[in-house]
């Protein structure tokens, strides 16, 4: 850059370190006049015919300006030192602060929910924890040991071959019932109960009882192993005589 002596139009080299030490101002090595170089300021050596900027013109100063680079420079300002690869691990910094905050804003509000919902649930007195929905979802994930599964049970493959029912040949006002059953199922289940009607002619109970697998099982058997399919299992069973009021009877499964 240049400036320009306004009395003797001597022309002085200079640059923005001498500028700002002088306040913009400076003596004339030639004149000794003391005057503004920012009045007569050149971004060339100034021909004598050449004029200085007037007021309201964009001053010249050996740089090439970009006015939109600059306008980003002050929404950005580069004046911390950071190169590229910096701005760019500060920003991914920030988003990664904004991530976590982000992530734990939403574990809150969920944890919130979840105390809320508790407590709704104990208030309308349906404990969380009972509830069928949340036990099998605690189940798949391993919170709560799955229970234990339940055997198989099908009382209509338990079919009935035979039955007879007679005085009993040894104890007096008894009756004897034998029967035959059959598991029909293509796999193991329990031995049913066993309730056995007695009807008189009008179809209304005179006696009903009931038989559990040990009253009809042979004692050295495991009643715990079940039926097996398709195995025949003769049983006998001892009831009170009603007398002659009893004329039917019928056996069920329960």
């Amino acid at each position: 850059m240049y400036t320009r002596c306004p009395d003797c139009h001597t022309v002085h080299p200079v640059n923005a370190a001498l500028l700002a030490s002088g306040a913009g101002r400076y003596r004339c090595g030639k004149c000794n006049k003391v005057s503004s170089a920012l009045e007569s300021l050149f971004d060339e050596w100034p021909q004598a015919s050449a004029k200085p900027p007037q007021p309201g013109d964009i001053p010249v100063l050996g740089l090439s300006l970009d006015l939109e680079q600059a306008a980003q420079s002050r929404q950005a300002p580069a004046g911390d030192g950071m190169g590229d690869s910096d701005a760019e691990g500060a920003a991914a910094t920030g988003g990664g602060l904004r991530w976590l905050a982000r992530t734990a804003w939403i574990a809150g509000a969920i944890l919130v929910l979840a105390v809320a919902t508790w407590q709704w649930a104990e208030f309308q007195g349906e404990p969380l924890l009972e509830s069928p929905d949340v036990d099998k979802a605690l189940t798949r994930l391993g919170l709560r040991e799955p229970p234990p599964a339940k055997p198989f049970r099908d009382l209509d493959l338990i079919h009935l071959v035979n039955r007879e029912l007679i005085s009993h040949p040894y104890l007096p006002d008894h009756l004897r019932l034998s029967a035959t059953i059959v598991n029909r199922a293509a796999q193991i289940q329990p031995y049913p109960d066993i309730e056995v009607t007695l009807l008189d002619v009008a179809g209304q109970v005179v006696l009903r009882q009931r038989f559990a697998p040990s009253d009809f099982l042979d004692p050295a058997s495991a009643p715990g192993a079940g039926m097996v399919p398709q195995a025949y299992l003769p049983l006998v069973l001892d009831l009170v005589d009603p007398g002659v009021r009893a004329v039917g009877f019928e056996l069920e499964f329960r």
